[in-house]
């Protein structure tokens, strides 16, 4: 792992435990390989007690690691003994407590302009715009996969705003609107 790429996994908050395993940082290849395998964590839709364990699969080790793991021979049997070992967990709140924080690994702030572009709705994933940006900004792929989302989402956020591409909430916009809220 590149050393910066090192640095934002290891000095982050640490993952929470879900279905008794825990995760680690939650990083560009981690959404890019949900996003593939089309989880209902990362596209939407109804989420079952299967899908949760894929992505506790995904999210617990290493993007490359959980992909020979699902794609492994053994998976079938793994997961049937995994199924008898969680079968006694509340499963709807492992899956809101899975939920929650994915939801919190995107950091970035948001965004109040965009200089000279016109409002569209993307067409291209998510994830695969955030390694996009990366790649833009000079992260070497395989660092770029390695990184947290979160950070990845505002480094490429800090070189739009250093080239006057966007406008980013701060904490001067925070207390404009939060005094207008007050009248």
């Amino acid at each position: 792992m590149a050393d910066l790429a090192k640095i934002l996994s290891e000095t982050g908050p640490q993952a929470p435990a879900v279905l008794g395993v825990r995760l680690v940082p939650y990083t560009v290849g981690h959404a890019i390989v949900l996003q593939r395998l089309r989880s209902p964590f990362v596209m939407g839709g109804e989420i079952e007690p299967t899908d949760l364990v894929e992505a506790v699969t995904v999210c617990s080790q290493s993007p490359l690691e959980s992909i020979r793991s699902i794609k492994s021979r053994w998976s079938g049997l793994v997961l049937w003994l995994w199924g008898k070992r969680i079968a006694k967990l509340n499963l709807l709140a492992e899956s809101d407590k899975f939920q929650l924080w994915l939801k919190e690994q995107s950091t970035a702030p948001e965004v109040l302009m965009e200089s000279g572009s016109k409002s569209k709705t993307p067409a291209m994933p998510w994830p695969e715009r955030v390694l996009v940006g990366c790649l833009n900004i000079g992260i070497a792929p395989d660092d770029a996969i390695q990184m947290p989302l979160g950070d990845a989402e505002r480094l490429i956020l800090a070189h739009a705003e250093m080239m006057g591409h966007v406008q980013l909430w701060d904490d001067r916009s925070e207390a404009i609107w939060q005094s207008q809220q007050e009248v």
